[in-house]
């Protein structure tokens, strides 16, 4: 982000009028000589009006103010409006409007747009070369921006030009200047060895680094990081999924939910159907399966073997090999709905076209059973 922490326009409704302080009156009044001076051509308030208009919240204030002294030559005036046109802020987002203003601060030197130019034409095959050009500029001036995205196209390249020490290296470089996604990729290759001597320790600090910032991504990390370490590792763990799934976070929902699943307190096994349900509804693949597991074992009022059963259904008619298994048990002996052994032997045969093993190896052993598919049939062998 080209402004730091940039906040959107906010309703009106609500403010409340408040005495300033005397650097707030000072404040309001240089800001009100700096309109003046914009008003009359000068690219330097333009740019200072510009900006702050738009670090308050008010982009379409600041849009005309950037424009008039981006197209006088100023460089970060030009930067921040390419920021302005991408994310579609106080005006019609537009890619091309963002690279071309983007282009014409990168070429007088600006390195977060040089960084930011070179990062769009990342997303077009043709000119990747150029990009690539433009974010090693950008990393040489020092950009993190410019170094988290070479240190992720070093990373990302196959076979001998795939270089994971000089990416671990960019990645440190930007991740010492703060910038979140480079932290997140130093943990990462410090936790598998890639290009450096493996090191979960300053892996978890560099994570708690990220997670310092609220990222929903180093708190999830943080919570994997944890769970191997006993007792008072799992309450870290389930601290860090929390907040990663409060932020919507499904790995994290699924994480939590089947954390909570373990416990014998059914307080946390109720929050444990709600995480798990989240997950659910966010697309994980497993959340379903994990939720029915959950109605389907719990003791008490948690148990809901009807419930179970249909959540299983549905997951297995989405193609959850786990959940046609566990379907097709249910239904072999009649839990949560009436027994229906053709409909069992059904799922278990699909469950294991798909490689679930318990499943392969039951469907093996029935049809290996010649006694029982001689004299009974295939249906017979659940009877």
């Amino acid at each position: 982000m080209l402004l730091g922490s940039v906040a959107m326009p906010a309703s009106a409704e609500g403010r409340i009028a408040v005495a300033l302080t005397y650097e707030q009156t000072e404040d309001r009044a240089n800001f009100i000589d700096q309109v003046r001076k914009a008003r009359q051509g000068e690219t330097e308030s333009q740019w200072q009006v510009g900006s702050t208009y738009a670090k308050l919240g008010h982009p379409e204030r600041a849009l005309p103010m950037l424009r008039s002294a981006a197209e006088a030559g100023h460089p970060r005036a030009a930067a921040v409006l390419g920021w302005l046109h991408e994310g579609g802020y106080g005006t019609e987002k537009s890619i091309e409007a963002a690279k071309h203003w983007y282009r014409l601060a990168a070429e007088q030197g600006q390195a977060d747009a040089t960084a930011a130019l070179g990062r769009l034409l990342l997303q077009e095959p043709a000119a990747h070369d150029a990009a690539l050009q433009l974010l090693q500029k950008a990393a040489q001036l020092a950009d993190p921006n410019g170094q988290y995205y070479l240190g992720w196209i070093l990373a990302q390249r196959s076979g001998e030009s795939r270089d994971d020490a000089q990416a671990y290296t960019w990645f440190r470089k930007a991740a010492n200047q703060g910038h979140v996604g480079a932290q997140l990729a130093v943990a990462t290759h410090l936790l598998a060895g890639r290009g450096v001597a493996r090191d979960s320790k300053v892996a978890g600090e560099w994570l708690e680094r990220a997670a310092e910032k609220q990222d929903p991504v180093a708190h999830y990390m943080l919570g994997r990081l944890s769970e191997d370490a006993g007792q008072k590792g799992l309450d870290k763990a389930r601290s860090s999924f929390r907040v990663a799934a409060i932020a919507g976070h499904r790995e994290a929902q699924f994480a939590l939910g089947t954390l909570l699943a373990k416990s014998a307190a059914e307080l946390d096994r109720k929050e444990a159907a709600a995480w798990l349900a989240k997950a659910d509804e966010a697309g994980h693949k497993a959340a379903a399966n994990r939720l029915g597991e959950l109605y389907r074992d719990s003791e008490g009022g948690l148990q809901q073997l009807d419930r179970a059963r249909s959540i299983f259904r549905r997951a297995a008619e989405r193609g959850d090999a786990n959940a046609m298994y566990n379907l097709a048990q249910m239904q072999n002996q009649g839990l949560g709905g009436p027994r229906d052994t053709g409909g069992a032997l059904e799922w278990y045969t699909r469950a294991a076209e798909e490689g679930h093993e318990k499943a392969s190896e039951l469907v093996a052993s029935l049809l290996n059973s010649t006694l029982k598919t001689a004299d009974l049939g295939l249906k017979g062998f659940w009877q």
